[in-house]
């Protein structure tokens, strides 16, 4: 990662290992700092008690709905006054219409097709970094 360039600090929230595992190996290769949570529960317990840049959340993680994670994450995030809300990316590999526009009409910055790869993973995380 280039000197200067912001490195963030990333929630990864999905429910299969290889593929959480996959996005924070690849997050680290880009220079970014990643934890992980394998389903909503464990990423609101996560968000409450550390800072995070961005949360990519898969679509079909267990627990709460991720409609309703981005809707509670962003109506507490202004509560804390120290903290930036952490941008919302959904990512999935079946998400029709309707859902896609909740998902945006709650607050998701970016809902990205599955497999998420490395390079749009770096494009997600440069289109975030512009609009910070």
């Amino acid at each position: 990662m280039r000197a200067g360039v912001r490195r963030f600090r990333v929630l990864v929230v999905d429910r299969d290992d290889d593929r959480r595992d996959l996005t924070c190996v690849e997050l680290s290769v880009l220079g970014h700092r990643p934890e992980e949570a394998w389903d909503t529960r464990q990423a609101l317990v996560a968000l409450a008690s550390e800072a995070f840049d961005v949360v990519i959340v898969d679509d079909q993680t267990p627990g709460f709905d991720v409609l309703e994670v981005t809707e509670f994450l962003l109506a507490a995030t202004p509560t804390q006054p120290t903290r930036r809300r952490p941008a919302v990316v959904v990512i999935s590999a079946d998400l029709d219409l309707s859902r896609r526009i909740a998902l945006l009409q709650a607050g998701v910055v970016e809902v990205v097709s599955r497999p998420l790869s490395l390079a749009p993973l770096h494009g997600v995380l440069t289109r975030i970094r512009r609009t910070l």
